[in-house]
């Protein structure tokens, strides 16, 4: 479990929702939330214990959520949580104090090969058992986080890992990023250069937002917990300072 870096930020003293990435589940932020007593950790649908919806669309997966979102909150997603994040500040401008997108593109549809790459990936993994998903989605990867890969991914169904990926290869936020105008920070993985060009669009297009690079790889959560508390702490001490 993570503890408080100096002070009492903002994190700590604020209403908190963390949004998960495809695969995962709401406890792969225990570690961070463990301690904040305002934090609100959803299963997205189609995870953990939160029924599906279809067809797996990143608006229908805020549609069922934007009414938890709390007023006045720190709004956090990673991966296809932070699609699901983009879409919920959009929409809710003013219960949103600041953003924080970890490992977020705002679409997948930058070309016509991604589009039909996707489509390939989804048809393969209707013949692979989520367990040997699960081991190969771990390959490379730390051992904190291939351990935890493994674990989230084998709750898993074909059926709702396809639904993830589904709603993630349909999204686009680009037509909606000049909407939001939380003060935001876009975090990236330095290893994984699939998500750079997503991160930075985002970082471009959204008024004063800001880009960290940080040491570690698509699971930055896993892979590098202290150092994106860090960052996460020091940017919210600066956007949202105590009154």
């Amino acid at each position: 479990m993570l503890q408080a870096t100096e002070n009492p930020y903002p994190l700590w003293t604020l209403p908190s929702f963390w949004l998960h990435g495809a695969g995962l589940s709401a406890s792969t932020w225990d570690r961070f939330t463990g301690p904040l007593n305002r934090a609100v950790t959803p299963d997205l649908p189609g995870h953990g214990a939160a029924p599906h919806v279809y067809p797996a669309r990143v608006g229908h997966f805020a549609d069922i959520l934007q009414a938890k979102v709390p007023n006045g909150c720190v709004l956090i997603g990673h991966s296809l949580g932070g699609m699901v994040a983009l879409e919920l500040a959009a929409r809710v401008p003013d219960r949103v104090k600041a953003l924080i997108l970890i490992e977020t593109v705002p679409t997948v549809r930058t070309s016509r090969l991604r589009i039909i790459g996707t489509g390939i990936a989804m048809k393969c993994l209707h013949c692979v058992p989520p367990r040997f998903f699960g081991w190969l989605s771990a390959f490379g990867q730390t051992e904190e986080t291939a351990r935890h890969l493994k674990h989230q991914l084998s709750r898993h169904t074909r059926r709702s890992i396809n639904a993830a990926l589904e709603a993630a290869s349909h999204y686009d936020a680009r037509p909606i990023l000049h909407r939001i105008n939380a003060p935001t920070l876009v975090v990236i993985g330095q290893k994984n250069r699939a998500t750079h060009g997503g991160a930075r669009l985002i970082a471009q297009t959204i008024p004063g937002a800001r880009l960290v690079s940080l040491p570690g790889g698509h699971m930055l959560h896993t892979d590098n917990p202290a150092q994106l508390r860090r960052a996460i702490d020091t940017f919210l001490k600066d956007a949202v300072p105590l009154s």
